[in-house]
């Protein structure tokens, strides 16, 4: 008799529906009897009141069709309630009839912009929100929505500002809608909008933005526009830089700028859309770079292509392309570069730089494709989500079933805490697959204040 349920529709006030088994069914309300007629196995009973007067019966042969049975319903001129849905417990109701909807907005300006607010099929009552707030004003507007919302749950709108992107809100009038601002599960929400940011090519951030809180509280809308924060600039800008490489299409860039993304706090809804692409772009191979496949790593990266240029003697070149290059200064005031023979072997053994390096390739084609990809004339090895601290590297290593390799790497952390009294915060394993390969000048990053390009997302901790 359920499945007989969701065919039918009953027009009555609160019912309650029972099976019934040779005539004699409950009503569901204690302490009460009452006399219903039944035919076949389901019944619904009116709990308005006691006895005959608040009760309908619904008689049918057992193998009527859903047509014949739903011309035996009795009419009445009520919201009409879903059988299945009694069935089950449900008690919410989705409305038939036209609801108003009455929206307050109330908007104060710290700077001067065009606001407007557009309700599906609705209007404003009277004049609205002027064309254009000044700065230091302030104005008020209702708007009526005439008609529910499909499925007649809620009603939508958007706030439009000049310069900023439209922000979606809805307006519940029954317990299966919803009440937000900007996404769904908010009731405040701030927008933000900036000049345009040259990130690709490295140009100075907007020195200004602008900001807008929107609150929203029943069915009470309120807008105040101030200048943003540095902080919110600072994740307008980054937003901006988001977009335009899940644009582009570019796995490298869409990573790198996710990255950032986070650490400046770009909200959640965001976020979620670039994961979205980053999964499509990984579905689609672009996550392995050319050069960086398991098969062109086994094939290049063999210890017998090394060569020794051991006992040969030491040159200094001048960089012959720019004579203001930083390579052809003697010295750089606070910075030390030093590099020492035999290191690896010091540390962990005689032998042992080729064993750690064919313990590092033997990780890298045990891990998952896309943690080798390339950077600056060369490859990096590093965490799935190209983070280089110590920890996410081990881990990397250690899920790969590469034990060894994170032994011999936390032994020479170790042995670099111990040596240069340190805390080691990152490490980054470089593969130069041919000659050719180079590291390109850059600083070191010492802090989240530096940056090695558009795409670096490198935020250690402050270093030295």
């Amino acid at each position: 008799w359920e499945a007989m349920a969701l065919a039918l529709q009953v027009q009555a006030a609160p019912l309650t529906l029972a099976p019934t088994f040779g005539g004699q069914a409950k009503s569901g309300m204690q302490g009460r009897r009452s006399r219903s007629f039944v035919s076949g196995d389901l019944r619904y009973q009116a709990q308005g009141g006691g006895g005959s007067s608040g009760s309908r019966a619904l008689a049918y042969p057992r193998k009527s069709s859903a047509a014949a049975l739903a011309a035996q319903l009795p009419t009445a001129p009520r919201p009409s309630a879903a059988a299945a849905a009694l069935v089950l417990g449900s008690t919410s109701q989705a409305p038939t009839t036209p609801v108003l909807v009455r929206l307050n907005v109330t908007c104060s300006a710290s700077f001067g912009a065009g606001v407007s607010v557009i309700v599906a099929d609705g209007q404003a009552q009277g004049p609205g929100l002027p064309e254009f707030c000044p700065a230091g004003s302030s104005a008020s507007a209702v708007y009526v929505a005439l008609s529910p919302g499909h499925p007649g749950n809620q009603t939508e709108g958007r706030l439009v500002i000049d310069r900023f992107d439209p922000v979606p809100f809805a307006v519940a009038h029954t317990k299966q809608g919803s009440t937000f601002v900007g996404s769904l599960g908010r009731w405040r929400y701030t927008s933000l909008c900036a000049e345009r940011w040259d990130w690709r090519n490295g140009a100075e951030k907007p020195s200004s933005g602008k900001a807008a809180d929107l609150e929203l509280t029943g069915a009470i809308l309120s807008v105040q526009l101030r200048d943003a924060t540095p902080a919110e600039l600072k994740r307008c800008c980054q937003l901006q830089a988001l977009r335009d490489a899940q644009e582009s299409g570019d796995y490298d860039t869409l990573i790198a700028q996710l990255a950032k993304a986070r650490q400046v706090g770009v909200d959640l809804e965001h976020l979620e859309k670039a994961e979205e692409r980053l999964k499509a772009l990984r579905k689609l191979g672009r996550h392995v770079a050319e050069g960086c496949s398991k098969d062109e790593l086994r094939s290049q990266m063999s210890w017998s292509l090394v060569t020794s240029r051991v006992g040969s003697k030491d040159m200094e070149e001048a960089c012959a392309t720019n004579a203001e290059c930083p390579c052809n200064e003697r010295e750089n005031p606070g910075e030390v570069l030093s590099i020492a023979p035999g290191a690896v072997d010091g540390c962990l053994g005689p032998g042992s730089d080729r064993e750690l390096f064919e313990a590092l390739i033997e990780a890298a084609l045990a891990a998952e494709e896309g943690t080798v990809w390339p950077a600056g004339g060369k490859l990096i090895f590093s965490a799935f989500d190209r983070n280089q601290s110590v920890t996410a590297l081990c881990r990397t290593l250690e899920s790969a079933g590469q034990q060894r390799c994170a032994r011999m790497l936390l032994e020479l952390v170790k042995t670099s805490e111990t040596l240069y009294g340190g805390l080691v915060t990152a490490v980054q394993v470089n593969f130069h697959t041919h000659g050719g390969s180079f590291h390109d000048q850059h600083r070191d990053i010492y802090s989240a204040k530096q940056r090695a390009g558009p795409n670096c997302a490198c935020s250690f901790r402050e270093c030295v």
